[in-house]
């Protein structure tokens, strides 16, 4: 030091020398019971008094050499900085600077401290100062009640800082220029970037001008407290990082105006939700183009999650009505019942299918359960397939055959802080919410063991096992365990901590961080679902099914598939390859191409819904007819990245068309041909009849009376036959004239031929004292002439074999779907079930000519009517208790 040594007020000091003079000085400061000591320029000790080794329970040579830190708390030291700069820049506040002096013993003294300056040649060179203990009791009180009030605000920030430093999300707070005055070591590893170098620093260097729009939200008073929203960190690296933000401005306190934020990495979830969308996208693609038929998923409460499928077309229902229905809600109750047993069938884990009638169409219903990783059924699917021009086929080519053999012959984070010793566990609102704790009770601290018993039971002893060997190594701490929250519902959390520790080194407190990360579990569980259920689908589709990337290589062909080329031929790693493959057009014979199969197309962007048709080559030699259809899969930029393409092998479909046109070419040649001989027939019989009747009449009148009695009757016989046998020609002839003189069909109404019947029939009714009454009826589209004769024949047997009792007839209409049903209903003499067929085949009778008048011709009439209408026409009956004739007929479009 110098040999003048001058304090900022410019008073002389006189230099501390070497010798007699100086052990003198010494003894004079030591004798002073105030505490005196000098400080370097950087804080540190250059002498003390003994008043301040006494005070302090330090020796000297502990002291002399150490810095300031070791006896006054940083507040105290800052403020001692605060008010050297201020009286080197000329100014000065205080004289006196209130404190607390922490002893070495733990004892803390209050004192009051005035300090000079020692300033050399205007070069600042440390400081001296006296320090006098505070003895009146208000003063001491007061000063020590600051000094408690912030040692506690400091152990609050540390407690603070330490569980910041557990969890994974990054936080941040800004002053009110929006520059960070603090980042946790989870932000700056986010931001790939050093807290050091953070603090300081603009928020846009890190969020861009993602704050500006919260910025001009807070000043108008539109910001919503803490509201999350996916923002983008451009860290240190040059990388950018998707996150979760949540942020809110602080209105009161130190840090009013402050904006505190955390932030939460969710590229992972993201990552996550873009497979499960391309896996989804992947399924809705091949359940899309499910060829001929309808794909649907539904739960353990019967209802459909999805549902997609060709097959829409051709039913009345849309997919959309589908999708978070009750299948109840959706079907009519008939249908309905008839799929309930096979869903139950495959919830219960067993494969069933049923065929039914919906939509004037035949089905094949297959249900199959879909199980998880572990084998449990978490989910049914249903395949349905339009069998119905099969079943017509069927139907038609046995019908056929049957005609023909005649005719010949005759289908949120929170936070907690557990003391260890005394069993209390302080947690905030929605950590106790999702425990189902009170939040009230939470606040002020509860057992552990309230907490624990909201773990699922499953995870408990897990859970606790994790924690007690956490206190018991010190180890860190972390487990993902299910919670019963206080709604009931079951929530996945992540839970993080680690040990605070004692002087003594006994475990002290167990702070630490929950997040809930439900959200994610449920992600991760869908994704196994999809997962799955496409693996399910992909290898119970009835039919064949390839999958191929962008550049061509063949990644996946389902079991169908190797079946129908007789081998795993699916190895081509690009287009180019697919010449291996040996197919044909079939109508031309020319050899496909490799950029001509469906999978090429379909890798070249287009959607192949006409299939295509090749005759391939098998690997075992044989040749086979393929129908394929394709589709690409294309990613969020409309790139394709995946061609998936479906195959059926369609040799006997073709083989069986070809047989089904033969056989109807040679049925409907002798249906002419019968139909031309019946005209022709009765056409011919005609003239003799009515030459034979008259003949017979004019012998009647002629010579009657030269008869005998016997004779007589013989001439009535002839007479009686030959008019029967008139009537029969003329029924023959009316019935073969059905299809060939018939009128145009075009909306009739019911209700105007219905009257002009019983019209006709007024005489007989009156007779047989017949109550005839009739429902509205409908328009529909027919032959007025021909339905006409219908309802006259239908209501003429009514009467006719009505019995002891006037007859009682009635006609109704029902609507079902694009038909209306037509009933006529008696209360006569009725018909055994057996007989039911027999009454509308052609001069087939069930009485004889004594009980009942009739050609035989009129019940067969109306059917052969009814069917070139497109309908059919059946009876339920009794003997006894009456007959009810019903036929159907197509509607007329309400629009029409």
């Amino acid at each position: 030091m110098s040999d003048r040594v001058r304090n900022a007020d410019g008073r002389a000091q006189s230099e501390v020398c070497e010798g007699g003079a100086g052990r003198d000085y010494h003894t004079l400061v030591d004798a002073v019971d105030d505490g005196l000591y000098q400080l370097d320029a950087d804080g540190y000790f250059v002498t003390v008094n003994d008043a301040i080794v006494e005070r302090s329970g330090y020796a000297r040579s502990e002291l002399i050499g150490e810095h300031v830190s070791v006896l006054l708390e940083p507040a105290t030291i800052d403020r001692i900085e605060t008010e050297i700069q201020r009286r080197l820049t000329g100014e000065r506040e205080t004289d006196r600077i209130e404190f607390v002096l922490e002893a070495a013993t733990g004892e803390v003294v209050a004192c009051e401290l005035t300090i000079s300056l020692l300033v050399d040649d205007g070069t600042f060179r440390g400081t001296a100062g006296v320090v006098r203990e505070i003895t009146d009791r208000s003063g001491r009180d007061r000063v020590r009640e600051q000094w408690e009030r912030r040692t506690e605000q400091v152990r609050r920030r540390e407690r603070c800082e330490a569980i910041l430093e557990t969890i994974d999300d990054g936080v941040y707070v800004l002053d009110a220029d929006r520059r960070f005055t603090m980042v946790n070591d989870g932000f700056a590893s986010l931001a790939r970037v050093d807290r050091s170098d953070l603090v300081g620093r603009h928020v846009s260097t890190v969020f861009g001008t993602e704050f500006d729009a919260l910025e001009r939200a807070h000043a108008t008073g539109e910001e919503s407290s803490a509201a999350p929203f996916e923002g983008t960190i451009h860290r240190g690296d040059g990388e950018e990082l998707v996150v979760e933000n949540r942020s809110t401005v602080l209105t009161s306190g130190p840090l009013e105006g402050e904006r505190i934020g955390v932030v939460r990495d969710i590229s992972g979830r993201k990552a996550r939700e873009r497979t499960l969308e391309e896996s989804e996208q992947r399924y809705r693609t091949l359940a899309e183009y499910f060829p001929n038929g309808i794909v649907t998923l539904f739960d353990h409460d019967l209802r459909y999650t999805l549902a997609s499928g060709q097959g829409f077309a051709k039913i009345p229902v849309e997919a959309a009505d589908l999708e978070g229905r009750h299948f109840r809600d959706v079907w009519p109750p008939e249908t309905a019942d008839e799929l309930e047993p096979i869903f139950l069938a495959a919830l219960a884990g067993t494969e069933r299918s049923v065929e039914l009638e919906y939509a004037g169409r035949e089905w094949v219903v297959r249900a199959v359960p879909i199980t998880d990783e572990r084998g449990d059924t978490f989910a049914g699917m249903t395949m349905a397939q339009d069998i119905t021009v099969q079943k017509d086929r069927e139907r038609y080519l046995r019908d056929a055959k049957a005609k023909l053999e005649a005719a010949t012959e005759a289908g949120a984070i929170g936070t907690w802080e557990w003391d260890i010793e005394a069993d209390r566990m302080v947690v905030g609102t929605s950590f106790a919410d999702t425990f189902g704790v009170d939040p009230d009770a939470a606040e002020t601290g509860v057992p552990l063991e309230q907490f624990i018993a909201s773990i699922h039971p499953a995870d408990r002893e897990r859970v606790v096992a994790s924690v007690e060997r956490a206190v018991e190594t010190g180890g860190a701490y972390e487990e993902e365990y299910r919670v019963r929250d206080a709604d009931g519902d079951l929530r996945w959390v992540v839970a993080r901590s680690s040990v605070t520790y004692d002087d003594a080194g006994d475990p002290q407190t167990f702070p630490g961080a929950l997040v809930d990360i439900t959200d994610r579990k449920n992600a991760e569980e869908e994704l196994k679902h999809h997962k799955r259920q496409l693996e399910t689908l992909f290898e119970v589709l009835p039919v064949g099914a390839v999958v191929a990337r962008a550049d061509g290589y063949l990644v996946e062909a389902n079991e169908t598939a190797t079946e129908i080329w007789g081998g795993d031929v699916f190895d081509a790693e690009a287009v180019s390859e697919y010449d291996r493959y040996t197919a044909w057009w079939p109508e031309s014979g020319d050899r496909v191409q490799p950029d001509e199969w469906t999978m090429a197309q379909v890798l070249r962007g287009e959607e192949v819904t006409e299939p295509n048709v090749y005759e391939i080559e098998a690997v075992d030699g044989t040749r086979k007819i393929i129908m394929e259809h394709g589709m690409p899969v294309r990613d969020d930029d409309g790139d394709v990245q995946l061609g998936v393409v479906t195959l059926s092998d369609i040799t006997e479909r073709r083989e069986y068309r070809r047989r089904l046109e033969t056989a109807v070419s040679k049925l409907e040649a002798s249906n002419e041909r019968l139909e031309q001989f019946a005209y022709a027939a009765s056409h011919d019989l005609q003239e003799p009849l009515r030459m034979v009747s008259s003949y017979l009449q004019l012998v009647d009148s002629r010579y009657r009376s030269d008869l005998d009695e016997e004779g007589r009757e013989f001439l009535a016989f002839a007479i009686d036959g030959a008019d029967r046998m008139r009537e029969m020609v003329d029924g023959l002839l009316e019935y073969a004239r059905v299809d060939t003189r018939g009128d145009p069909l075009e909306p009739v109404d019911l209700e105007s031929v219905f009257d002009a019947v019983v019209g006709d029939l007024a005489v007989g009714i009156d007779e047989s004292g017949a109550v005839v009454t009739s429902e509205s009826l409908p328009c529909v589209y027919g032959d007025a002439n021909q339905l006409r004769q219908v309802f006259q024949n239908l209501l003429s047997n009514a009467i006719t074999y009505a019995g002891d009792e006037p007859p009682r007839i009635h006609v109704s209409a029902e609507r079902h779907r694009s038909e209306w049903l037509l009933s006529v209903q008696d209360d006569g003499i009725g018909i055994d079930p057996a007989d039911e067929d027999q009454v509308f085949e052609i001069f087939q009778r069930l009485h004889s000519r004594d009980e009942f008048d009739g050609s035989g011709i009129g019940l067969a009439l109306c059917k052969r009517i009814v069917e070139r209408h497109g309908g059919e026409i059946w009876v339920d009956s009794a003997p006894g208790e009456g007959a009810t004739f019903s036929f159907t007929l197509p509607a007329v479009d309400d629009d029409q």
